[in-house]
């Protein structure tokens, strides 16, 4: 059996091109899917924290240069460490003749080569006092002398900030990189950033060594104790990445929850496309039986032609999934994407799913139609298939499963995105599409009833011929509906989940940063500064803040910060819960440390003056506020500025606002920090930028999944009724007739696979915004009707495409020939 059935392989390559073409599609899908998301993971955090690439460890929690160099100094020592970079790094304020200002950060070049991870765009490094290079983007050349203000440094006699004099001898190239995302970007030697800043610096120590990090790291902990933060550079990167971005793991889960979508879909594309195919050759099948062969013989046979198709479509589809992540990288590079797809990562994990996909699953789907090919005798199975009228109805095991799987994975699916769980969502959503699949042939062909109802008054007797071929196998339709509902789906779910994504992310980033810009001063603020800030033309609101530290219940200190409630409640993104007078607002952590309850007393004490306040539940996060009359009461000074800005403003109009700011800042406070979530949201929406960039190559493979599968099983039907279409060109239609009645059975059958998708694919795509933003985040005002109405119209010229090949060929068909079977 072994030897025939190799030989009707190479004799009938062939008829496996459809379901060849099916899954080598689906396995480029999955494995794209696998590769993009492992490769926008490492992008994102080699450009988030490039700088950790060439560390075998990372050590930070520095105190200052004297404890760096003295850890130094012990590290260096250490077997294995081939290399030890102190790196420090301040604020910093550049200013230019003509330039203006310029605010963003001063570190310092690892001396040694294999540490120094920055890359000369033009000129040279730093190498003497008062050389400085700068980052790419800064607007500075080369030659340049600039004024370098480290921001929190002072001078022994003064409490001005230090000052310099430089010259720019070198540009570094930050392309693909986020530091310059954090403003100006400003390298100098090691003595001159001491110079300079002083104890305003941070420091950390970067380790190249040889052999395992792990061990390494090990090593280092081991000989610096547990006070100090000793993580491999991977980790280190993982960390610095998550302060930019809150959560990396979301991103990671986003696209493991994408990639089993996936595999579900393949799965479901290779298994109706070869039970078709396998259908198709019923009759062949019990030839074999008439002369000899068991039906034992027969089912192993179907399994070895389906590993067989399996193993060589996987392969290939492997090398396409991985041409297309590779496209996509450089579509990325081409458009220019602020965090750029510069990190093409083709893990085994990719490599090894696609070929599991590909054959585990067509050797799957072979198992069920070899087994019902051999359920029937076979001479039965030798009449036409056209002879054979099947039930609308299905199994009534189909009907339980299927009902089982549609209420349990609505149950998972809304337990999912209520609890916040993005892969338990997934698991929902996943069981509940498998629920309306399995319950397809009860819900499918009703519908192509009720919508053929329109075609076949509108073209008269050949629309009823196409409704009441739908009709009369009702397997077939399900089969051809199936191929494009899972395609459609998908699309949909990723249609209104991104955009209920980009209704809800603008909230979520309200939640971490409630406050546009900020101006902090350890000395207090400057009287004149409120109203110089509220001068700019961008400045929406302002909200001086007056803050103290008191001592509370059982010696506990605590800093409050007092806040008018109307002009708080003008400078925030999210509503804080602001307190009036003679209340305290306590977030849940900071009440736990107080041992107090919301409406409870809190007695405070400052100085001498004490205040018993009621306690307010605060959000979680917020600080502790309280009313401006009890702050002053407690000798709070002016301490902080909440400034809001106008809402649309661009990246760069947000940037140029906050210059704006920091200048006016400068003049009535030279010591104030301006901080703000500028940076991290551009960062945030560039992150955002690449997803939907890869979401889009997603889908462009999802499309042609559901061509495909429509194609195969619309042209493998059109085998099954060769006597039938035959028997219509015998009876007097027309060729062009014949075509109308098979493309107008592709139409409805189209059109309401693509409605379904679509209803599915808007439930599964609002839960998913819900599992990470929870339900208070999705905007229903988001969901994209016309951009679904448009999938339903595409899905039908879908299935019009997918039926002009396979009617032409039965249109081309003799009537005798094709009578004669």
């Amino acid at each position: 059996m072994l030897r025939l059935t190799l030989a009707q392989a190479r004799a009938h390559a062939g008829r496996y091109l459809a379901s060849g073409a099916a899954i080598l599609i689906a396995v480029a899908f999955v494995v794209a899917t696998l590769v993009l998301g492992a490769t926008t993971s490492a992008s994102v955090t080699n450009s988030l924290a490039g700088q950790y690439r060439s560390s075998a460890v990372v050590v930070d929690g520095l105190a200052d240069d004297t404890q760096a160099r003295t850890v130094a100094a012990t590290v260096a020592g250490l077997p294995g460490v081939t290399a030890v970079s102190v790196d420090a790094a301040a604020p910093v304020k550049v200013a230019a003749a003509g330039r203006g200002r310029l605010f963003g950060t001063l570190a310092t070049l690892a001396e040694q080569a294999e540490l120094r991870w920055q890359r000369l765009a033009e000129g040279r490094f730093p190498a003497a006092p008062g050389e400085i290079a700068v980052g790419s983007d800064a607007g500075l050349v080369v030659g340049d002398t600039v004024a370098v203000t480290v921001r929190g440094a002072r001078d022994d006699e003064s409490t001005e900030a230090s000052t310099g004099t430089a010259t720019v001898v070198g540009s570094i190239d930050l392309s693909g990189s986020a530091q310059r995302l954090g403003g100006v970007s400003v390298y100098t030697t090691g003595p001159q950033l001491r110079a300079w800043a002083g104890a305003a610096a941070d420091h950390e120590l970067r380790v190249a060594g040889d052999g395992d990090p792990e061990l390494l790291r090990q090593a280092v902990t081991a000989a610096l104790g547990p006070d100090l933060g000793v993580r491999t550079g991977a980790e280190q990167a993982e960390r610095v990445s998550a302060s930019y971005l809150g959560d990396t793991d979301t991103i990671r889960n986003v696209l493991l929850a994408f990639a089993a979508v996936a595999v579900v879909v393949a799965g479901l594309v290779i298994a109706n496309t070869f039970a078709v195919l396998l259908a198709a050759r019923t009759r062949e099948l019990a030839l074999l039986r008439c002369v000899g062969a068991t039906a034992r013989q027969i089912r192993r046979g179907a399994r070895i032609e389906a590993l067989l198709v399996g193993a060589a479509a996987s392969i290939a589809g492997v090398l396409v999934g991985i041409g297309l992540a590779s496209a996509v990288t450089l579509a990325a590079e081409a458009v220019d994407a602020p965090v750029p797809l510069d990190t093409l990562a083709v893990t085994p994990t990719a490599v090894l799913a696609g070929l599991a996909v590909g054959m585990v699953v067509t050797y799957l789907a072979a198992v069920a139609p070899a087994r019902a090919a051999t359920r029937v005798s076979p001479l039965a199975a030798l009449a036409p298939a056209e002879a054979v009228v099947e039930p609308a109805a299905a199994s009534r095991a189909r009907r339980v499963a299927g009902l089982t799987g549609l209420v349990g994975g609505v149950c998972v699916l809304w337990f999912g995105a209520s609890a916040e769980q993005v892969l338990l969502a997934c698991a929902g959503g996943i069981v509940t599409a498998l629920g309306v699949v399995l319950l397809g042939r009860s819900i499918v062909p009703p519908l192509v009833a009720a919508v053929g109802r329109v075609p076949a008054r509108l073209i008269g007797p050949l629309g009823e011929v196409a409704v009441g071929n739908a009709l009369r196998n009702p397997r077939r339709t399900t089969a051809t509906a199936t191929a494009l509902l899972v395609g459609v789906t998908v699309t949909a779910t990723m249609v209104v989940g991104t955009a209920t994504v980009g209704a809800a992310a603008p909230r979520e980033l309200n939640e971490q940063f409630p406050v546009d810009v900020t101006i902090d001063a350890d000395g207090g603020l400057p009287p004149g500064l409120d109203a110089g800030v509220r001068g700019i033309d961008t400045v929406t609101a302002t909200a001086p803040l007056l803050g103290t530290e008191v001592v509370a219940e059982e010696g506990t200190r605590l800093t409050v910060l007092g806040v008018d409630r109307v002009d708080g409640a003008a400078t925030l993104r999210i509503p804080l819960v602001l307190p009036a007078d003679g209340e305290i607002s306590l977030s849940p952590e900071q009440a736990d440390a107080v041992g107090v309850v919301p409406g409870g007393r809190l007695d405070v004490e400052h100085a001498g003056t004490r205040r018993s306040l009621t306690v307010v539940a605060g959000r979680e996060g917020q600080p502790a506020l309280v009313g401006p009359a009890d702050a002053l009461a407690l000798a709070a000074v002016p301490q902080s500025l909440w400034i809001r800005l106008l809402d649309g403003l661009s990246d760069g109009e947000l940037a140029a606002a906050q210059n704006e700011i920091a200048d006016v800042a400068e003049e009535f406070a030279p010591m104030a920090e301006v901080s703000g979530a500028v940076s991290m949201r551009a960062a945030i929406d560039s992150i955002l930028d690449v997803l939907l960039l890869v979401v889009v190559g997603l889908l462009s493979v999802a499309v042609l999944i559901a061509l495909i599968g429509v194609g195969n099983t619309m042209a493998l039907s059109v085998i099954e009724r060769r006597r039938e279409s035959g028997l219509l060109r015998a009876l007097g239609v027309t060729r062009s007739g014949l075509r109308s009645v098979l493309i107008c059975e592709a139409v409805l059958v189209a059109v309401v696979a693509s409605v379904l998708g679509v209803l599915l694919g808007s439930i599964l795509g609002a839960a998913g915004t819900a599992s990470v933003f929870g339900w208070d985040g999705l905007t229903f005002g988001a969901i994209p009707w016309l951009q679904l109405m448009l999938i339903v119209l595409v899905g039908g010229i879908a299935g019009v495409l997918a039926a002009v090949l396979p009617a032409r060929t039965a249109a081309r068909a003799v009537p005798v020939a094709a009578l004669a079977g």
